[in-house]
């Protein structure tokens, strides 16, 4: 039956891509407009500007190098030009006796930072020149978060950034991975991570270290139905873009806050003609609450360097060193009592990131994106042993490096095709995180097409990605705690895992007055890592899983709403099963398959301006989770029902505050938790809370700019648990100052 599945699949898809380059398309002698928007004080480049002709039904977003175009474009025309942040500006140009026109269009920065509203008219969306967009029918379940709004909810960390984001769930422990962050309760696995487009394989416990203050903007794809970005983004994918510079500006902070927590940060960049860089230092220390094993540092370099020497040719290169160290936070009753007691740290703990991006457009109608990525982490592990004073140390070594390749045509005026591959291979000499003392050498290949056709407001595109790994040597085992009970057990070696297929067909409509109704549909196969077992000791089956996206989008007044319904149904979920075994004095986790579905809506809405000082947001996710039970589909309770963000914005003068809540209902989970008297491990109730955090700051001078602030998280002092046995710490507070010059 799964053959005969994956069959039809596999023929559809095949199908939908002969339609799609077959369509037929009528071309016409209407005039086009190019343009860039950039910064009026810096000259940076605005990504996701929303161009509208005005009158019209004609409409784009500019993208991430701030550039746009328009096609079909009337002799005379209004251009209406805006983003979140910026003052509108509108442009009449007259197009008589030229076929194109190209402009640069520079706005104001307003008072208020905040995320950019997609604009939807008919597009002129341009996949060659962003050969990494996905699926139009992903446009509603992609969501961006800007350096102004990270700033301006005091986010220090990716994690934190991220907080805000509809349907995210930030699950905080004091494990080797600190904070992991799910989409629509979409776990095993967790989102993947890429930065500036490439894909990282072991970065799950890198967001911590990784500092907001670097950041330009994160863009997050909730759905599991990326293509383009990463390997398997059947769970989300989170894109993180780093910061560049148009024109020279320097960056001093420092700020200092509960529990002896200090944060001070450096940055500089500039613009030389068709070079710009960027150059960042900065370092953080918490002492985390008194007897908890909770203090921190690290210490992060950043820089990046662009050069543009054509406007055919653009080449980017970013490099960040991390260096620090980390103790592994004690965990509270109901925990087992080893996490309770355990001393643990990560000390130290190193690592170098950096990624070669080249984009070329050799011609109008053709593009070639490679992106070259290298990663080396190298923490030692320590475990201390007070009664017999000693301690153990575990070297957790690892390092990677991929190749990618997407290469952009367009076969017509209205039909692209994308191809491209991936090559990445992972190394970890010592083993890594949970099964640490057995040698892993994986590569990965992966290859994938998709392609797009435009039949004026409608725009469709299908997809397919190809991936397999070669296992060179793998002795990983899924063990809590050390793997030195499996030394004795044989690696793999040099064998094929077998291929996973994953595709996607999708698409959008754009009626008049400025709706759009978006559709994705996507089916794929999960595979479990290499070492796990269930609870017959076997590995557990691969995961088939098929999501549906379909929602609209509309503008009324200067207020973004979005709806979207979503179906996840998986079968033969990879999920903890809630018991372990103990092989040599080891703990091992458990795994089980069974089948389970998600299904529900989310709200969105984003106010741009309300009297020119204030402006905010709303989000709003409610789920239900079933999984299969004794053969019925029940009620699943790992998961909260309702995930909900709000936020307000508010400036005047040289003052500006921000509100923002979060309320996460209640769903309960058994992992970390003790067993009870009788032997059996039960859920422990987590979630239902309410958290706020409000920020408030006053700016003095002009060329110099000095924000002296105040930030309180969780002020209501909200005791809650998204982990068992790891509390949130209660209010914090932060005084810093920042300036800029």
């Amino acid at each position: 039956m799964k053959e005969k599945t994956c069959c039809m699949l596999t023929r559809t898809f095949l199908l939908s891509f002969i339609l799609l380059l077959c369509g037929v398309t009528i071309s016409s002698q209407d005039y086009e407009v190019k343009g860039s928007v950039v910064d009026l004080e810096t000259d940076a480049p605005l990504p996701r500007a929303n161009i509208t002709v005005m009158g019209t039904n004609l409409g784009t977003s500019s993208d991430e190098n701030g550039q746009f175009e328009l096609r079909r474009m009337p002799e005379l025309c209004r251009l209406q030009v805006s983003v979140m942040g910026y003052n509108t500006v509108v442009r009449t140009i007259s197009l008589a006796g030229n076929e194109s026109e190209m402009l640069i269009i520079k706005l104001s920065p307003t008072v208020l930072p905040m995320e950019a509203i997609t604009v939807t008219g008919e597009s002129s969306r341009n996949v060659v020149k962003n050969p990494t967009l996905e699926s139009t029918g992903l446009d509603l379940a992609t969501s961006a978060i800007q350096a102004r709004e990270i700033r301006q909810q005091g986010a220090k960390t990716v994690v934190d950034a991220l907080n805000y984001f509809p349907s995210a769930l930030i699950e905080s422990r004091g494990r080797k991975v600190k904070q992991f962050v799910s989409l629509r309760g979409q776990r095993y696995p967790y989102p993947e991570y890429s930065i500036n487009g490439a894909w990282q394989r072991e970065f799950h416990e890198m967001p911590f270290f990784f500092s907001a203050a670097d950041i330009e903007r994160i863009e997050v794809i909730r759905s599991s139905a990326a293509l383009l970005n990463g390997v398997n983004g059947m769970a989300g994918l989170i894109n993180i873009i780093t910061k560049e510079y148009n024109a020279p500006r320097t960056t001093a902070e420092l700020e200092y806050g509960t529990y002896d927590s200090y944060r001070a940060h450096l940055a500089h960049g500039a613009a030389m003609g068709s070079l710009s860089y960027a150059t960042a230092l900065s370092t953080a220390h918490t002492n985390g609450p008194e007897d908890m094993n909770a203090e921190e540092d690290v210490t992060q370099f950043y820089g990046q360097m662009k050069w543009r020497p054509s406007d055919r040719l653009d080449i980017r290169y970013s490099l960040f060193h991390f260096d620090g160290a980390q103790e592994l936070r004690l965990a509270v009753e109901p925990a087992t009592a080893r996490l309770r007691t355990e001393i643990s740290r990560y000390d130290p703990f190193q690592s170098t990131l950096m990624n070669l991006r080249i984009t070329g457009h050799l011609t109008e109608r053709t593009s070639t994106e490679v992106i070259g990525a290298y990663a080396s982490r190298d923490p030692d592990f320590i475990v201390e042993y007070p009664e017999k004073d000693e301690f153990s140390r575990a070297n957790e070594r690892d390092s990677e490096w991929s190749v990618n390749l997407l290469q952009a045509v367009s076969l017509s005026r209205r039909n692209t095709l994308r191809i491209g591959g991936l090559y990445n291979r992972w190394i970890a000499p010592n083993g890594k995180r949970f099964y640490v003392g057995r040698r892993n050498d994986i590569s990965t290949f992966s290859a994938v097409i998709v392609d797009e056709h435009r039949f004026a407001s409608l725009t469709v595109d299908a997809g397919l990605r190809w991936s397999r790994s070669f296992l060179e040597e793998y002795g990983a085992f899924s063990i809590e705690g050390s793997s030195s009970a499996f030394t004795s057990v044989d690696a793999i070696l040099n064998e094929w895992e077998p291929a996973l297929l994953q595709g996607s067909v999708g698409g959008s409509f754009l009626l008049p007055g400025l709706t759009s109704i978006h559709l994705n549909l996507a089916a794929g196969e999960i595979q479990p890592r290499r070492g796990t077992l269930d609870n017959d000791l076997q590995p557990p089956k691969n995961e088939t899983r098929i999501k549906l996206d379909a929602g609209l989008r509309s503008i009324v007044a200067k207020v973004q709403l979005s709806l979207i319904g979503f179906l996840t149904q998986q079968q033969n979920a990879i999920v903890l099963s809630g018991r372990t075994t103990e092989l040599n004095g080891r703990l091992m986790e458990l795994y089980l398959n069974r089948d389970q579905e998600q299904y529900g809506i989310e709200f969105e809405a984003r106010m741009t301006s309300l009297l020119n000082a204030l402006q905010g947001f709303l989000n709003v996710t409610a789920m239900k989770t079933r999984a299969r039970q004794d053969g019925i589909m029940r009620e699943n309770r790992e998961f909260p029902e309702v995930i909900a963000g709000c936020g307000l914005y508010l400036q005047k003068n040289n003052i500006d505050v921000a509100a923002l809540a979060k309320y996460v209902s209640s769903f309960e989970n058994n992992r970390f938790a003790a067993p009870a008297p009788d032997g059996k491990v039960y859920p422990q109730p987590l979630g239902d809370y309410v958290i706020a955090d409000v920020n408030a700051g006053y700016s003095i001078g002009e060329r110099v700019r000095t924000r002296f602030y105040v930030e309180i998280k969780n002020i209501l002092n909200t005791a809650y648990s998204t982990t068992v046995g790891y509390p949130d710490f209660g209010r914090t507070m932060r005084l810093g100052i920042r300036q800029t010059w």
